[in-house]
């Protein structure tokens, strides 16, 4: 019942009474007339919301397909088409039809929303999305709004329509990256060398005679006429160049929304480049590692490996379960509201109700905790807890923070910051992190082979005084003539530089922006002068600068030479 039948039935229930008490025949009839037609539209409504609801029939076509799990790739547009019909009868109420819409989905064009006002058998809405980043997204169902036509009844419901779809990252076509410069001639260094065996390189290997069965255009003409016999040429196979990417997962780079995480950044330079490398032959390998470990994918080439790739990206970008130790106002407000629209009938003050609380008296205090009594029981519902367990989500603020951060995980949403302390956590101060990170790379020297490029995708700067933990490991890698490159991302997706630090005028935001560009810079300057004076490359970006960097190790590691090649 909404607030305009309430002041209507208030006033009809008290001028019944009057008009009874005092023998007032017409006030008491108009009265009764006004609480008869209440409760007939009540029945009506009722009819609706039990009877003809559950026949509705949902089915959503995402990019014209409407199986529960697919495949989709980030920064790319989404057409999506609901119908709507009934099976046996129409709607007859004002139904407002919204589609839950996760936080990796930005609506672009259209609404994702229906309002049926007249009597119908089939609705149809369509709307356009951008996905924002990798990972998974969860399209979870249908927000409906039901509501007579005088605005005297409504309710909420949920119907669930799952459909769960995994988001490859977003690449960007790099071009051919292979030399244009001829190879030298002379005996290269140690650990770069070429495969001294016949293939269809562009350096001569060697001239023999001719034999049945060699091809025609193999054939050196002007050698054979000068010596009176045919002659083949023999040519150089060429050597791969092996690229390893080291991608950092922690929670320093998942935080922040969807197409803002610094995860985001680095999936992005990741596939682009391991694109531009499997498009010339090369084999590319990548180590993922987080607080759940370090995982190996193994080095591969041609579209199989690179799809193979993107999938173990896109599984590597969905948020494991976290281990929050604080429950914080924003967390508890979001969780509330994610929980409004997906499970309004378990919101419901008649379902969930709340007992009586005496204490605490201060009233902020007591509305808090009251969200906490009906969030403690929606979860309990959702997550099928014993009443224990359901008293225990009240007061144990960990155990509420363990199952809301899950629940919003779920619910497609990302990190929320703070999730865990910032200290005594091992990775938010960098050492744990950078241990990781040096096992990992020690690793991939050990099974490394010839004319490898390491390249190390992590947020760093937050660690720089973790560096030393770093260096070893990144020394061992440029004493086995293997080239390193670390890729840094920015955490406001602009370059440091003096023009980036430059304040556009005096507002908060951008003082604070200058400020942290400002620090960036700092930090960067730093780190890019610890690494590049060992011999390693840096780029504190995530965009192309970043993939052009990473082209030229690969072009001087595949030519053997100690300055950038020509880049085609």
């Amino acid at each position: 019942m909404t607030g305009l039948a309430r002041w209507l039935a208030f006033p009809a229930i008290a001028g019944f009474y009057l008009g009874v008490l005092r023998e007032q025949t017409g006030l008491a009839l108009l009265s009764l007339a006004v609480l008869v037609w209440l409760m007939t539209e009540w029945l009506l409504f009722s009819w609706r919301l039990w009877f003809e609801l559950p026949h509705l029939r949902f089915e959503r076509l995402v990019n014209g397909r409407s199986e529960a799990t697919g495949t989709l790739w980030a920064d790319r547009i989404v057409d999506v088409e609901v119908r709507i019909n009934t099976s046996r009868i129409g709607i007859s109420s004002q139904v407002r039809i919204r589609d839950v819409v996760p936080e990796n989905m930005d609506v672009i064009e259209r609404q994702h929303e229906v309002l049926i006002r007249s009597r119908v058998r089939v609705a149809v809405f369509r709307y356009r999305a951008r996905v924002l980043g990798a990972g998974q997204l969860r399209l979870p169902g249908f927000r409906i709004v039901v509501q007579d036509h005088h605005g005297f009844f409504r309710s909420e419901r949920f119907v669930p329509c799952i459909q769960t779809f995994r988001v490859l990252p977003a690449f960007k076509a790099a071009g051919d990256p292979q030399p244009i410069v001829k190879r030298i001639n002379s005996q290269p260094q140690h650990g770069i060398h070429r495969l001294q065996r016949s293939g269809m390189g562009s350096e001569l290997l060697e001239l023999r005679e001719y034999a049945a069965g060699d091809p025609p255009k193999s054939i050196a003409w002007k050698v054979s006429a000068r010596r009176n016999k045919l002659m083949t040429r023999q040519y150089e196979s060429e050597v791969p160049v092996r690229l390893q990417l080291f991608i950092d997962g922690t929670i320093g780079t998942r935080t922040g929304g969807f197409g803002l995480r610094l995860l985001d950044q680095l999936n992005y330079v990741a596939a682009s480049v391991a694109k531009a490398a499997i498009s010339v032959g090369d084999p590319v390998g990548a180590v993922l590692f987080d607080e759940r470990g370090i995982r190996r994918i193994p080095a591969a080439t041609g579209d199989r490996g690179f799809y193979r790739l993107l999938d173990a990206l896109a599984d590597f970008s969905v948020n494991p379960a976290p281990i929050p130790d604080r429950l914080t106002t924003r967390l508890i407000d979001t969780v509330m509201s994610v929980a409004a629209d997906r499970f309004p009938e378990l919101l419901d003050e008649r379902v969930n109700q709340v007992p009586f609380l005496l204490l605490p008296i201060a009233p902020w205090k007591h509305r808090r905790l009251r969200d906490r009594y009906r969030l403690a029981a929606v979860i309990a519902q959702v997550y099928k807890l014993s009443p224990t367990k359901q008293l225990q989500l009240v007061y144990d603020d960990a155990l509420m923070a363990t199952f809301a951060q899950h629940f919003l995980s779920q619910s497609g949403m990302s990190w929320l910051e703070p999730v865990i302390s910032i200290r005594d956590r091992g990775f938010h101060d960098g050492m744990a992190r950078m241990e990781m990170l040096s096992t990992a790379l020690t690793r991939g020297v050990s099974q490394a082979r010839d004319n490898e490029v390491f390249v190390v995708l992590a947020d760093l700067l937050e660690c720089v005084p973790g560096l030393p933990h770093l260096m070893p490991a990144v020394k061992l890698a440029l004493a086995r003539h293997h080239r390193v490159a670390f890729v840094c991302p920015s955490p406001t997706f602009v370059r440091p530089t003096e023009k980036s630090t430059a304040l556009r005028s005096t507002s908060a935001e951008d003082l604070l922006l200058a400020a942290e560009q400002t620090r960036t810079r700092e930090l960067a300057g730093r780190l890019q002068y610890e690494l590049r004076r060992i011999g390693a490359t840096v780029s504190i970006s995530g965009e192309a600068n970043a993939i052009g960097l990473v082209l030229s190790e690969m072009a001087i590691a595949r030519t053997g030479r100690l300055a950038v090649g020509g880049v085609r």
